[in-house]
């Protein structure tokens, strides 16, 4: 049968620290997967406008490939930023799971086919170059979606920094890529998305997330880099406290 190709999102995560887990950790990590994909599909149906049909997921090992199907026209910006929303939902979902994950998303056209775990195609391409390029905890779109991105937002009044704002991702090598990032830090604000009961604060939060992962020497900086995205989106997000200045005019 042949598949259909069409235009969408794609998503490439990849499962930090798996290469070394014990028979014990892979089941575990088999069993945390399954609840986040439970949870994730909760998500789609209460907040989002995208369907199950559209949304589509493939394994392979401890890679995760997440897609967004969009027929036969390229995604509206309102698609890419329902597509991010799924994925900032996802990571920290997997983060209250015990599972920590990098990838890279891309825009473009793609074949799929869940019955036969198949996905692949331009876009798929775009995305496997650069997902295990990072040095951090988290999802950033390709150069070339990136210029995409920009190009719809140009005529849009929302630039949807909720899901995806501008950011010097940092990469393995030492450098950035400045491209749109995924803004997940966003769901530790937001109640009726967190994955855990009560309200404690933020950071503190992030912090007993990560902090019962080993640290193995030479990986800390992705712990560091991701404190650091992590604080700069909370001061997007956050309104500012400085009081406002007075505008009274003094009357001589």
């Amino acid at each position: 049968m042949d598949i259909i190709k069409q235009y969408g999102a794609v998503a490439i995560l990849d499962a930090l620290g798996a290469s070394s887990y014990s028979d014990a950790e892979v089941k575990q990590f088999l069993r945390s997967r399954e609840r986040v994909f439970s949870k994730l599909g909760e998500y789609l149906e209460d907040k989002t406008a995208i369907t199950l049909d559209q949304l589509k997921t493939f394994t392979f090992n401890d890679t995760i490939v997440i897609a967004l199907l969009c027929g036969q026209t390229p995604p509206t910006l309102k698609a890419v930023g329902s597509f991010s929303a799924v994925l900032r939902k996802f990571l920290v979902d997997s983060m209250a799971n015990g599972l920590l994950f990098r990838g890279a998303a891309a825009l473009g056209q793609f074949r799929a086919d869940d019955e036969t775990n198949t996905i692949m195609g331009e876009a798929v391409t775009d995305a496997a170059q650069w997902y295990e390029e990072t040095d951090w905890i988290g999802v950033h779109f390709t150069p070339r979606s990136f210029l995409e991105i920009e190009r719809l937002m140009l005529n849009a009044d929302d630039r949807k920094e909720w899901a995806l704002f501008p950011y010097d991702v940092p990469l393995k090598n030492g450098s950035t890529l400045n491209t749109f990032a995924i803004n997940w830090p966003k769901v530790f604000l937001v109640g009726s998305q967190r994955p855990w009961s009560g309200n404690p604060p933020p950071k503190q939060k992030l912090l007993e997330l990560l902090s019962g992962h080993r640290v193995p020497r030479g990986t800390e900086q992705k712990y560091f880099s991701t404190l650091a995205f992590f604080d700069r989106s909370m001061k997007l997000n956050r309104p500012s406290n400085k009081k406002k200045t007075s505008k009274k005019a003094t009357k001589k």
